[in-house]
């Protein structure tokens, strides 16, 4: 089978199978010699850095070094153009590559470069000792009633104050970015910048949750709760919003994330999108690991409707930037511009691993499966991919999307790792 000739390192010929309605190759994902699916499912895989927050949508971090270890080498530059919370980014510095993260996000954003950027717990303390908190200019009044619901008023008020002194540092400020009309860049360059976008992302994390460092009532840590819902059940259940410190809620958080040290190498995260990558970037990058926007399945703006505006921004103007449709012909675009880009930016010979899963359409009164798949496999071929092989990834029942609000039978039940090749 020459179509898969340069994956012979991964995987053997007689594990290879083709489905009649596909004219692409298959495999499993537990058929692959040393796969994740053996040796690193487990959720506790991995740098504790990792888990700065829980986002949904998230491939685990076993899946980024797998593809990282057998495709790249020391030094290569690892890019993920939708780096979600900063996985592939921060697993290719842990493993001394160069890891490149762009997301439109903005919390998206800030978690991928509180990761990447080499920040060691005690520079953090410095620079957060060195801050002086007053009065915020926000005042609590201010804050729409949906926020309120998750906060005691003594944790809001401190949030406040960090918040803006921390965005001011980093220089994130909504009212410089156009997300109606698309122009969304930015990047931390100076190490001040860096390091309140570090303490961002760790804000970011512990926004809401039910640890014990979470600032919210008990709820969701993955995506943020509907303010109804919440307020609903957290009054059947007696559930109270904790009045936290916050500032040592995220010193503490800040010493266990770093608890097995930092990588090595640092990254670079951006703000940006997927379909318009920095023109400096032709032909740089060693490999591509990344995982877009499921079709009809997700909707990220919604899930992170907190952490935005933690950010400063409203869901309803990032939602704009989000590959985020019901329309197959939109999706596939989509698909086609991201593609195009990722290929335009690898170096010659050198791959792109895409993960996405099935979903379910309505048409009518029945219910239609999408291989979504088949939307990368095609619209990379027209970016001008080869497609090498596409590999089967059964999601156990526990990690689907939104699994603790679906039935058994609902959700996605399968991912598929799109496996192409620049010529």
């Amino acid at each position: 089978m020459l179509v898969k000739k340069g994956l012979t390192n991964i995987i053997e010929d007689e594990d290879i199978f083709e489905y009649k309605d596909s004219e692409h190759l298959y495999t499993s994902s537990y058929s692959l010699k040393n796969t994740w699916r053996k040796e690193g499912s487990a959720r506790n895989f991995g740098h504790p850095m990792h888990s700065m927050a829980s986002r949904s949508g998230s491939f685990p971090p076993a899946l980024a070094d797998y593809f990282i270890s057998n495709f790249s080498r020391v030094g290569d530059l690892v890019l993920d153009p939708y780096s979600g919370k900063g996985t592939t980014p921060f697993q290719a510095c842990l493993l001394d590559r160069v890891g490149f993260g762009i997301d439109v996000a903005p919390e998206a954003y800030v978690l991928t470069g509180a990761k990447v950027s080499c920040i060691n717990h005690e520079e953090a303390i410095d620079y957060l000792n060195a801050i002086k908190f007053g009065i915020s200019n926000t005042n609590i009044k201010d804050v729409p009633p949906d926020v309120k619901v998750f906060f005691s008023t003594k944790t809001l008020a401190q949030i406040l104050v960090i918040r803006e002194r921390l965005l001011e540092d980093l220089g994130l400020e909504s009212d410089k970015l156009d997300y109606d009309n698309g122009k969304v860049f930015h990047i931390a360059k100076t190490r001040r910048e860096q390091l309140a976008q570090y303490w961002l992302g760790i804000l970011t994390g512990i926004l809401h949750g039910s640890s014990s460092y979470s600032l919210s009532l008990p709820c969701s840590h993955s995506f943020s709760m509907a303010p109804n819902y919440t307020k609903n059940y957290a009054k059947k259940h007696g559930l109270k919003k904790p009045d936290r410190n916050v500032k040592i809620c995220m010193i503490q958080k800040s010493f266990y994330l770093q608890s097995a040290g930092i990588a090595r190498v640092q990254g670079k995260a951006y703000l940006g999108k997927a379909q318009e990558l920095p023109d400096s970037w032709e032909e740089k990058i060693d490999l591509v690991v990344t995982s877009p926007p499921y079709f009809t399945a997700q909707s990220y703006a919604w899930d992170n409707w907190l952490r935005e505006w933690l950010l400063g921004f409203d869901f309803k103007n990032v939602r704009k930037q989000t590959t985020q449709t019901a329309s197959y012909e939109k999706y596939s675009n989509a698909m086609y511009l991201f593609l195009k880009e990722s290929h335009r930016v690898l170096k010659p010979g050198k791959r792109a691993f895409v993960v996405v899963g099935d979903v379910t359409k309505k048409s009518g009164d029945e219910k239609i499966v999408i291989r979504t798949s088949d939307v990368i496999a095609n619209e990379g071929k027209k970016a001008g991919f080869d497609v090498e092989l596409i590999i089967n990834d059964d999601i156990p029942p526990t990690k689907r999307y939104n699994s603790s609000f679906l039935q058994a039978n609902q959700g996605l039940t399968i991912d598929r790792i799109v496996c192409l090749k620049k010529k």
